[in-house]
């Protein structure tokens, strides 16, 4: 079902795009509703090209329009931002905001009234409609205005709502997840060229690997770890490539990696 309320995106980065062409590709939103605005004009421009939606010189001007504010900015640039936009914000409007480490208490004091916050950590697979999102509400966010985000979210991908104190570990897991398995697909496509396989028939063969491992991740219900076992048998290749990870001790790789991840984000929160 359409939505027909107006939304205005401050910031229009990578997560802001894959956001924007979401909702439009389920049709959940039409581009006469979305309005955006950046201070490099050239991201917004291009953005306002490819979508076909509004630009906003003026933030003023757009937030009184808007029903939904997307804070997609930096978190060094939210204060800024704040100060620019806390006198225009309407009573009933719902801010979402997807900048990592910045906490919902910390945008209502800044914003300084009783305002909807929902702070929100999607993935660009969101891009394709594959996100994956987690939110948490703020002190003065209705039931209502939460399932309204919920939809929204549920249109682009998976969505779930966490207690704020867990989104340093999924902002680990899934907000930064697709950029370790793009990561691994690199590393499997170049070892395939290294052994002699053609570059392109690597690519396309790691793609449809990672691809159509998620699917039965995702469509079977099989556990991760009883699909890997599925996979290998006694004494042949991929035990014998599994083994090697172990000896490497890539769990202890892998969770570390995480870790760093978590501490960085606690480091940008405010």
């Amino acid at each position: 079902m359409e939505i027909s309320k107006k939304f205005f995106f401050i910031g229009s980065g990578n997560m802001a795009s894959a956001i924007i062409s979401g909702l439009l590709a389920s049709k959940l939103v039409q581009p006469e509703n979305i309005v955006c605005n950046d201070v490099v004009k050239e991201k917004v421009l291009n953005l306002s090209q490819k979508f076909g939606i509004s630009i906003a010189e003026d933030k003023g001007e757009a937030i009184i329009g808007a029903d939904i504010i997307f804070l997609s900015v930096k978190p060094q640039n939210m204060p800024a931002v704040f100060e620019e936009i806390k006198q225009f914000v309407k009573k009933g409007a719902i801010i979402i905001s997807i900048a990592a480490g910045i906490t919902t208490r910390f945008i209502e004091d800044n914003i300084g009234k009783e305002v909807g916050v929902i702070r929100a950590m999607p993935n660009t697979p969101a891009l394709v409609l594959a996100g994956a999102t987690a939110l948490c509400k703020g002190r003065y966010v209705s039931d209502e205005q939460l399932m309204k985000a919920k939809k929204l979210f549920a249109a682009i991908g998976k969505v779930t709502t966490l207690d704020e104190s867990k989104f340093d570990i999924i902002t680990a897991l899934s907000g930064s997840g697709p950029a370790y398995v793009f990561y691994l697909c690199e590393l499997m496509q170049k070892a395939a060229q290294n052994m002699g396989l053609d570059a392109e028939i690597a690519k396309e063969f790691a793609a449809q690997t990672v691809y159509g491992s998620g699917k039965m991740l995702s469509e079977t219900g099989v556990e991760a770890w009883e699909l890997k076992e599925r996979v290998k048998s006694p004494n042949g290749t991929t035990e014998a490539a599994l083994k090697y990870f172990e000896s490497k001790n890539l769990f202890d790789t892998v969770q570390s990696a995480m870790g760093e991840a978590a501490i960085r984000s606690r480091q940008l929160s405010k």
